[in-house]
Order: C-alpha cells, then sequence, then structure tokens
C-alpha cells in the first residue's frame, strides 16, 4: 500500500524499494518477486546505457528474480526476466547460459531462439556462439515443419526469422550449408514443402528462376502445381542478395550462377530495393572481392588472362553503379548513411580505378569515422604493403595488427542485432523501439596511432608542428605546477601527471626512438616469443598476411633485431634535451608509485630501458634504480628481486650488488616468498658456482687472476637456506663464510641462529650438542659486538637482545630477562643514528619482560615495566 502510495506521488525509487520490502516479508512468493522485478525495469528502455541510475535498476531486478528463483528452481518466468536482464547488462556469455536454460524448459519459444540469437555473437567464443544459436534455430524449425504450421510459442515464424538464422552460417563461413538452409525454408515458407526433390539439387539455384525454362529439365517438377509466384518471384530481394553472396563466396565454378542472381537485383531499379537497402552493400563488397580474385590470378595463356582482366573490370563497373544507387539512396531518402562502410567501398572502387591517393582519403576518413573499423585497417594495409618502401611495409603491420587486435576484442559483427554499434540488423532495428545511432569518434580523443602518410608530405609537417607545439605547452605546464605538486598540492599533482602523461606517450610513440618490437608493443601489438603474435585471430587470412608482413619487416640472421635506428640521433625532441626526458619519465614512475599505480610505474620505467636513446651505463643505471624505487614504495617483492638479479648479473656483479639485493629485500614489507623462491635460490646458486670455477682456475693457472670468494654472496645463500628452514645446508655456507672471515660478527651470528633452529627441529638427533655449538657462536658474536660497541649504545643493545632472545626461543626466561634489563640499563640510541641495524631496542625488550612476567602470573611485575618503560609521552 505505501508502494501504491509513493508510485502515485512519483516517487518511484521509494515505491520499487518498499516493494521489494514486501516481497522480503513474503519470501517464498515467487508470484510476488517476479511482479517486484518487472515493476523495477518499468522505464529502464528509457534511461542511457552505462548511467548509474541504469545498473542500479537492473541490479534490483536481478536481485529480485534470483530470489524468485532460489524458491522455484522450475518458474520458466524468473529465469527468463533474469536472462533478459543479463542481457541488459551485456554479460552475453552468461546470458546465453541463462537462455540456453531457458530453452531446455520450452523449447519451442520463439521469443527465446530469437534472444540466443541476438547474444550468441556477443560472447567471446562467437564461433560456439553461432552454432549454439543456429542449432536452436533449427530444431525450431524442424518442429514447426513437423507439425505443419508456422505458429511458434508466443510468435509466427517469418522471414524476418530465416534473415537471422542464415546470418549465423555467414559467420561460421558455412556457404554451401547456409544456401541449402536458405532455400528450404524459404520453401518451405512460401507452401512449397512437398517439393523435396529440390534438396538434391546443388550445384545450381534453378528453383528461384523467374521463368521455368531450367525448371523444366528438372525430375519431379510439374509447371502449374504451385502458384509460379512461389518460386523466383517469391524470393524477398535481400535473401536473394545473400545467394548471389553465398555462390560468390563458392568460389570461381559458381559465378555463373551468382551473376543470374546479380542480372535480378538491377541497380538501376531503385523500388526493388525500397525496403531492403542494406543488402546493396553487402553486393558491392562481394563484387570487389570478386574483381580482387580476378585480378590475382594468373594465367599462363594471354588470351585466358585477358578474359580474367575483363571479368575482374565488369566486376568493379558493375560495383560502381551499385555505389551510386547506394549514395542516391542516402542522400534522397536516408535510409543508409554515408558511414564508414560506405567509405570503404568507394576508396576500394579508386584502387581499382587506380586512384590510390583518393582510396587513402576514403580509408584513413573511414577510420576516423569509425574507430574501430577493421575493413578499412585491412584495405589500407594492403594498399600499403605492396609499395617498395619500408615506411609502407611498417604502417601495413601496424594496421593489420591494429585490425586483429580489434577483431578479437569484440569481433566481427556480420549484421546481426548490433544495436550497441548502430550496425544493421538482418531485419532492421530490434523491437521495442528504433535502433540507436552509433556514438560518433570524439573529436578531442587521440589516438595512438595515426597513419604518418597523411596524403602529402605538407600535411605531415603541419602535424609534426601540432605535435611540438603540444608538447611545448604541457613541459611549460610541467614546470609551473612542479613547485606546489612537491609542497602536496593535489591539483598541482594531478595537473603535473596529466601533463608528464602526455609527453611520455609522445615520445614512446616516436618509432626511431625504440626498436621495432618495443614500438608495436607499446601500441598495443603484443607478440609471443618467437614473433608470433598473441592475438587469436579468427579470420586466418588476417593472420596470414600479419605473419608476411613481420617476415618482410624481421632482420637478416644474424643482424640486430628490430628495425635499423639511425646512428645521427639527434640531442633533443620537441625542444627538450633526452636528460631532461629521462627526469620526466622517472618523475612520472615515482608520482604514479604513490598514487598506488605501480603497474603503469614500471611500464614507464620499461619504456625509458627500451629506448636506443638512454643506453649508456650511467643512463641505464639510473632507469633501474628509479625502477627498484618504485618496486620497493610498491612493496612488490618480485620486481625487487628481478631487478636485484640485473644489477648482480648485468651491471655490477660483487659485493655491492649482493648487498643492495638483500637491502631491498629487508626493505620490502612483504613475505619472503620471492627472496627464498626457487629461481632466486638457482640464480645465487648459479653465481656462486661460476666464482668457485673461477676460484679453482686460479689455483691451477698462475695466470688466470685470484678473485677470491665473496663473504657476502656465500652468506646470502646461507640466510635464503636458513628462511626456507634448511638449517644443515644453511650451516655449510655459513660455515665456507666463516673460513674466510672467521670474526664476522653477522657470520657468527647467522650459524648460532641455525644451529639452535635445527636443534629445535623433531629430527634433531643430538639436540644438546647442537645447542651448545649454537650458543658457542652466539657468545662468539657477543663477545666481538661488545669489544667494537665504544661509545655505540645501538650495537651494545642489539648484542644483547639477541642473546635474550635465544634464551626465550628454549625458553630459559630467568636467562633471558638479565639480558633484557642489560638492554634497559645501556644508553638511550641517539635520534640521528636510528637507521637500519641502528634502532633502539628498549621498548622491544620492556615488551618481551612484560609478556613473561604476565605469562608466569606476575601481574604486579608487568605494570610496573609497562608504566616505566612502555608508556608514550
Amino acid at each position: 500500500m505505501l508502494s501504491a502510495v509513493h508510485d502515485t506521488m512519483g516517487n518511484r525509487e521509494k515505491a520499487v524499494w518498499c516493494k521489494i520490502s514486501a516481497a522480503h516479508l513474503k519470501p517464498r512468493d515467487v508470484g510476488n518477486w517476479i511482479h517486484t522485478a518487472e515493476y523495477a525495469l518499468e522505464g529502464v528502455d528509457e534511461m542511457e546505457e552505462g548511467t548509474k541510475e541504469r545498473d542500479e535498476v537492473l541490479g534490483r531486478a536481478y536481485a529480485c528474480y534470483t530470489q524468485a528463483l532460489e524458491t522455484d528452481r522450475s518458474n520458466v518466468q524468473a529465469r527468463e526476466g533474469r536472462a533478459d536482464v543479463i542481457m541488459m547488462q551485456a554479460n552475453s556469455s552468461k546470458a546465453l547460459r541463462e537462455y540456453q536454460k531457458v530453452l531446455d524448459q520450452k523449447p519451442w519459444n520463439i521469443r527465446t531462439v530469437r534472444n540466443i540469437a541476438d547474444v550468441a555473437l556477443d560472447v567471446k567464443n562467437q564461433r560456439k556462439g553461432a552454432d549454439i544459436a543456429k542449432g536452436a534455430y533449427r530444431r525450431l524449425v524442424d518442429h514447426l515443419m513437423e507439425e505443419g504450421t508456422y505458429e511458434a510459442e508466443e510468435d509466427r515464424f517469418d522471414w524476418s526469422d530465416l534473415r537471422i538464422y542464415v546470418e549465423f552460417f555467414s559467420t561460421l563461413e558455412q556457404w554451401k550449408e547456409g544456401l541449402r538452409e536458405l532455400k528450404e525454408i524459404a520453401r518451405w515458407l512460401l507452401g512449397r514443402t512437398e517439393e523435396k526433390f529440390w534438396d538434391e539439387w546443388e550445384m545450381d539455384d534453378r528453383e528461384w528462376d523467374l521463368g521455368d525454362d531450367r525448371r523444366t529439365g528438372v525430375p519431379g517438377f510439374m509447371v502449374g502445381r504451385f502458384p509460379h509466384e512461389t518460386y523466383g518471384q517469391g524470393m524477398p530481394v535481400d535473401l536473394r542478395a545473400k545467394m548471389f553472396v553465398y555462390r560468390c563466396k563458392m568460389g570461381p565454378d559458381f559465378d555463373y550462377e551468382a551473376n543470374l542472381h546479380l542480372q535480378l537485383l538491377d541497380p538501376d531499379n531503385e523500388q526493388l530495393f525500397e525496403h531492403f537497402p542494406d543488402c546493396i552493400r553487402d553486393i558491392i563488397v562481394n563484387l570487389f572481392d570478386r574483381s580482387d580474385r580476378l585480378s590475382a590470378e594468373k594465367p599462363d595463356d594471354p588470351q585466358k588472362a585477358q578474359q580474367k582482366a575483363v571479368e575482374a573490370q565488369r566486376s568493379v563497373d558493375t560495383a560502381q553503379r551499385y555505389l551510386s544507387l547506394y549514395r542516391h539512396i542516402a542522400e534522397t531518402t536516408g535510409d543508409l548513411a554515408l558511414d564508414a562502410d560506405y567509405l570503404v567501398c568507394q576508396g576500394r572502387y579508386n584502387i581499382a580505378i587506380g586512384d590510390k591517393s583518393a582510396a587513402e582519403e576514403c580509408f584513413i576518413a573511414a577510420i576516423e569515422d569509425d574507430e574501430d573499423h577493421i575493413e578499412a585497417r585491412v584495405q589500407l594495409a594492403k594498399m600499403y604493403e605492396g609499395e617498395e618502401e619500408q615506411e609502407g611495409r611498417e604502417e601495413a603491420y601496424l594496421l593489420v595488427h591494429e585490425a586483429m587486435n580489434l577483431e578479437a576484442r569484440k569481433g566481427i559483427r556480420l549484421g546481426l542485432l548490433s544495436k550497441r554499434r548502430g550496425r544493421r540488423g538482418p531485419y532492421g532495428p530490434r523491437k521495442g523501439g528504433p535502433r540507436k545511432p552509433r556514438k560518433p569518434r570524439d573529436p578531442n580523443k587521440k589516438s595512438r596511432y595515426v597513419p604518418r602518410r597523411l596524403i602529402n608530405a605538407e600535411k605531415r609537417r603541419q602535424q609534426e608542428l601540432e605535435m611540438t607545439a603540444e608538447a611545448t605547452k604541457n613541459f611549460a605546464l610541467m614546470k609551473e605546477l612542479e613547485g606546489a605538486a612537491l609542497l602536496g598540492d593535489d591539483q598541482a599533482k594531478t595537473g603535473w601527471m596529466k601533463a608528464a602523461k602526455e609527453l611520455v606517450d609522445d615520445f614512446r610513440s616516436y618509432k626511431q626512438f625504440y626498436p621495432w618490437d618495443k614500438y608495436i608493443k607499446f601500441l598495443g601489438y603484443v607478440t609471443e616469443e618467437g614473433g608470433q603474435s598473441a592475438v587469436p585471430a579468427r579470420n586466418m587470412k588476417l593472420r596470414a598476411m600479419e605473419e608476411r608482413l613481420r617476415q618482410n619487416l624481421a632482420p637478416a640472421e644474424g643482424q640486430d633485431q628490430g628495425i635499423k635506428i639511425p646512428v645521427n640521433i639527434p640531442q633533443e625532441h620537441r625542444g627538450i634535451p633526452f636528460s631532461t626526458w629521462l627526469d620526466i619519465f622517472l618523475n612520472y614512475a615515482f608520482s604514479l608509485v604513490r598514487q598506488g599505480q605501480h603497474r603503469e610505474a614500471y611500464v614507464v620505467c620499461h619504456a625509458a630501458r627500451d629506448s636506443v636513446v638512454w643506453t649508456t651505463i650511467e643512463n641505464t643505471f639510473l632507469i633501474h634504480v628509479a625502477w627498484a624505487s618504485c618496486a620497493v614504495y610498491a612493496g612488490d617483492e618480485e620486481t625487487c628481486v628481478a631487478i636485484a638479479r640485473y644489477f648482480m648479473r648485468d651491471y655490477m656483479p660483487g659485493t655491492d650488488s649482493y648487498r643492495m639485493f638483500s637491502a631491498m629485500c629487508r626493505v620490502c614489507q612483504t613475505p619472503v616468498s620471492w627472496y627464498t623462491s626457487g629461481p632466486a635460490q638457482k640464480f645465487i646458486l648459479r653465481q656462486i658456482k661460476t666464482m668457485d670455477n673461477i676460484v679453482m682456475k686460479s689455483n691451477n693457472d698462475p695466470d688466470t687472476p685470484d678473485i677470491g670468494l665473496d663473504v657476502c654472496l656465500l652468506t646470502i645463500y646461507g640466510h635464503i637456506l636458513f628462511t626456507t628452514t634448511s638449517y644443515t645446508y644453511a650451516l655449510s655456507y655459513f660455515a665456507r663464510a666463516a673460513s674466510i672471515d672467521p670474526n664476522n660478527c653477522l657470520i657468527n651470528l647467522s650459524t648460532g641462529l641455525a644451529y639452535i633452529h635445527y636443534a629445535l627441529k623433531r629430527q634433531a638427533t643430538n639436540r644438546q650438542y647442537l645447542l651448545t655449538q649454537g650458543f658457542a657462536f652466539l657468545f662468539r658474536y657477543y663477545r666481538d659486538r661488545l669489544k667494537d660497541s665504544d661509545n655505540k649504545p645501538a650495537r651494545r643493545q642489539e648484542a644483547h637482545f639477541n642473546i635474550a632472545r635465544a634464551y626465550s626461543l628454549i625458553g630459559l626466561q630467568n636467562l633471558a630477562v638479565d639480558y633484557y634489563r642489560k638492554v634497559l640499563d645501556e644508553e638511550d640510541v641517539p635520534e640521528e643514528g636510528c637507521l637500519i641495524g641502528s634502532e633502539d631496542l628498549k621498548t622491544e625488550a620492556a615488551y618481551n619482560i612484560r609478556s613473561m612476567c604476565y605469562l608466569l602470573g606476575d601481574v604486579e611485575g608487568s605494570k610496573v615495566v609497562t608504566e616505566r618503560w612502555m608508556v608514550l609521552e
């Protein structure tokens, strides 16, 4: 009742929530949940897609339908409603699965079959989706044919459904099967089901001629048995165009049959295409495809070659007539649009007549009109591929790979109910309202790749000037905001980062600064090892073209990988010195990691490292140090270890690089999983083996310089083994390190702790002996540390604390307390000395004493220690 009041007052949001509350009071009432969901969905079609309001409405409806299904899993209305909501949420794969469950319960419901068709080609695996939808339609048709009716559950099977059905054969490239199904179902819709002998007549389409001349020669055909208009005249224009397309796709053996269909699609008869103007585009495309096929054929016989050329030119001329018709309909009726598809067709005609400049303009205009247009890129790539210049082949490769990326991301919709991209449907707009126009390209949105060969050199020069001016503007803005950003002004930080991003992207898009494989990777064209594309191409012709171009662009064996970089690289870019560019890259990476975008920061560091500009030792060192800083700030131990391995392997193998490895893993506040991982262990062990081999050679060959064993490397590997609880193996490396530096406090401490931890393991055979050995090393460490601690209270505190912790570890709390007290009796550590390894340990010691007192029941002693040492002033 309250919901009805709010609805009357116009408070729809409150009315919906009242209905939901009422439904929860009777959770087993399935009808109430369904009614609530339907009420929530009222008016959702008028809401703009992607808005928060619409998403909330769909989420409520989904929850209501789900509640209904939890009560009654067999309720078809609830399941169908939930599937509709999922489809509106653009989750095509999930919607398809839900509609399949509906179809299991209502197999002859044509609405469900249509919904399956609606989402089938939006799923990730288009071929699988097409196969599912095709099967659903075929089962419905078989049922209706068997029942002798066109009336399915909820609606009638008509020509529009046939148009949808045959589209799936186009997606699957099953031209022969699609043509057979088209003819069979069309015959059924025209009332000639009894003439099954036509199913065996697959080599031509005489059944659909306007006259009976060819049909009279077919056994079983009787003139006048069925009305004349149920044959050729009964075939709708768009489906006859589809038959022409299928015959063209089936190869040159069927060109004659395709021409017979084309003769009945007279481009001079505009009224013929009044209700089906969209099919004109399909005719044009296939005429050009046939012309390309004929032009590619090179028979040895000059007469046959001349004949092929004439046929190819005839196809081009015919396509031009349909282009004129297409343009006339678009300009006079508005039923067609001079969009990207038309521009591609016009460009292909320009290529056919030899006007490559005009064709290039058309293809580029098509990409500007629809930035996701695949065919425009393919045709432009074909044109560039035939050029001798390296630049043309490079751009062809980029365009093909971009087309493959687009295809993998969204697939090629062959005209099937695609309201989101504004493509035509097989039978016009979707039911329930007019289709939405395709969203126009944002003129302010910059694409990463724009063909550099923009018609003429002057236009390219103008573009370079504009880009330089934009870079200068962003650089000046960075300088202006830098001071305020460093002081913490959030608005200045945002402006600085935006300008820095524009500059970094501009630098990375400059081909001369990167090897070919790194350049295309920035543009989004990822390749696997070995150069193979990582994009799963559904169109094998595209994949073959990409591979052919890649082979042409790849350097010969033995040469450097990637495109040759000019030897004389300038000292600046856009008027900014390269040293300043490097500062921009690294400072931008620091800003990103502070914003929590550490992956993006790594990408920027990676881009700086890959550039051919910064190849000196000083620059690569600086880049990797910045990269390491980002990893430490992000707490990313995996990257810390990877960069540390670079320093140990490539930059400065030796004690300092090993210490840097330990320091980076120490300051990275994460678990030690990557520090102790198998790859890290193997890498350090290889370093040790390499060092051992060099030492052995120096012992056997007096001419070989003796570099000596590195104590730091041995100790690090011992610590890795120690951390993985492999104490016996760790002791071996600590012993090797101690043989070189017996008075090293860290080695003695590590050795003592390894013995004690080993003694505490269940497998220890002589625990008392192991503990004795461990404390022997610990007290050696203790004496040496105290001896080397003049005027350094932090070191004395550390020595006392470590001995106390060792006693606590084995349960000798009475001995541990004495050493904890020594920590408390030491002088305070100066604040300026509180670095790593020099912190004041009095609070930690007091906390451990308090804990021991409390566990032993000495609450008063625990209170005294807390008040004396653990109260913050």
